[in-house]
């Protein structure tokens, strides 16, 4: 089948659908390099910021990723698994979604989507990018010759994403780790990012990671720290070679009720004093002289705008009251640490609502390999109980697409996690250092100094575990 009858013919399936003709969708593009669709912006499909509502962008992605599997799996494909992460609100004329395979093995394709929001000058700007694995059903084969030929259809078109996308003939993360370990030169092409998560005082996992990439010497191989809420915390300390004082902290220091105490909710006071603990790391770690060295802009803090729902990475510290307060910013839990903060003249709640693991905020900021410090097991998520359906009302007050974020977070942390352990997420080479299933894990609140202890103890050799491959190298 030509291009042009196959484009032709995928047009004619996205026709039929009385979505796509609700909002004039369009296919216009369809090949094995994969699919382009456009739709126009028109009032009817904004917010209240003006901007395309994040559910048509997530819609304009699932087109794109399902016709970009169907080119590699043939015509019968469903959606099993979609990632939307959002970079920036998509204002202006046109919203195209460009749909391409990573890899595609079998009955299943790994796909990636950019979206962009077009200017009536023609201006593009990135406004989400967007991960989704694509399935074909199964079904009993007919003839061995047509299962043979979907084989490869699928393979084709890895090999072609692989070019693509450079992955063919790229080093990994593994690989450019271990060659920087050997030469001790980092001019190779290739941007490192540490990417740290939070959680509370469940931070105190990524803090322990964070201690053994310090003492192993393997901060000198990475490029640039990302950080949320505590993970940026984390972040910082390591910044000023303080990683493992950092680590120890949790439990020596900050296990008190100076700092985090329930009965505070009694009184009408936040749980956490957020100021407070960024203040007095400050005062034990120093890490406020981050912002006088060259980390001040290979350092940066994931915190939520409130106002337009998204992920923003603060970085290029002014000075130590700008590092301290964008860490306080990166940390505001909603309700927990009390009403959005204000810096630099927006308002800002906890990174975590739209991006736990910012591996996305590092992919914005240039990165093209990553290490990533989690600190839950594989195939875990967070909860949703009925404390999160009082935190969803809440931002719901202040920003419908805050609630809708903080819904999502499950099913997005666990993703993202998979596409990270899988190796390869949002165009990173990714490499993922997280607790063992059956290792001690605190909670966000948890003061225990016992348990603290104990998941510090064993995040420290699960990071050593992860980085194997590495510290067996003579540096």
């Amino acid at each position: 089948m030509s291009t042009t009858t196959a484009l032709r013919t995928a047009q004619r399936v996205l026709a039929d659908q009385s979505v796509t003709r609700m909002l004039g969708t369009r296919l216009i593009s369809f090949s094995e390099k994969g699919a382009v669709v456009e739709l126009d912006i028109r009032p009817e499909i904004t917010n209240h910021h003006g901007a395309v509502h994040g559910g048509i962008v997530a819609y304009a992605a699932d087109c794109a990723l399902a016709f970009a599997g169907g080119a590699a799996l043939g015509p019968d494909v469903v959606t099993s698994g979609l990632t939307v992460d959002y970079i920036a609100p998509a204002r202006g004329r046109t919203l195209r979604a460009n749909g391409m395979v990573m890899r595609a093995e079998g009955r299943r394709a790994a796909c990636r989507c950019e979206l962009v929001a077009i200017a009536d000058d023609g201006t593009e700007t990135l406004v989400a990018v967007a991960q989704g694995t694509i399935v074909a059903p199964e079904r009993k084969p007919e003839r061995t010759e047509g299962t043979v030929a979907q084989e490869e259809r699928a393979a084709k078109a890895t090999d072609r994403a692989s070019v693509r996308l450079g992955r063919i003939g790229t080093p990994t993360i593994q690989e450019v780790l271990k060659e920087r370990r050997r030469t001790g030169d980092t001019d190779d092409g290739a941007t490192v990012a540490l990417v740290i998560e939070g959680g509370g005082m469940r931070g105190i996992v990524s803090a322990a990671m964070a201690a053994v990439i310090e003492q192993e010497g393997v901060l000198e191989h990475i490029d640039m720290i990302v950080g949320t809420s505590a993970g940026a915390v984390n972040a910082a300390a390591l910044a000023v070679g303080a990683a493992n004082a950092m680590a120890e902290s949790y439990a020596e220091v900050f296990a008190s009720p100076e700092f985090i105490d329930v009965r505070r909710i009694a009184r009408g006071r936040p749980v956490i004093d957020g100021l407070r603990i960024v203040s007095h790391v400050d005062d034990l770690l120093d890490i406020g002289s981050a912002s006088g060295t060259d980390w001040a802009g290979r350092l940066a803090m994931v915190a939520t705008d409130v106002d337009t729902g998204r992920a923003e990475a603060l970085s290029d510290f002014a000075d130590r009251d700008d590092l301290v307060n964008s860490l306080h910013a990166s940390g505001l839990l909603p309700l927990l640490a009390g009403d959005p903060v204000q810096w630099r003249g927006r308002r800002w709640l906890d990174g975590g609502i739209v991006e736990a693991v910012p591996v996305v905020s590092a992919a914005a900021r240039g990165a093209t390999h990553a290490i990533v410090l989690a600190t839950r097991p594989p195939g875990t998520q967070p909860g949703y109980g009925a404390a999160d359906v009082v935190v969803e009302r809440y931002l719901r007050r202040l920003n419908p697409e805050l609630a809708a974020a903080y819904r999502g977070r499950p099913h997005r942390y666990r993703e993202t996690l998979q596409q990270v352990r899988d190796g390869w997420s949002h165009g990173l080479s990714t490499i993922a250092l997280t607790p063992r299933l059956n290792d001690p894990l605190p909670g966000r609140l948890e003061r225990d100094q016992v348990a603290l202890r104990a998941a510090r103890t064993a995040a420290a050799d699960a990071a050593r575990e992860h980085l194997a491959f590495l510290l067996e190298e003579k540096p």
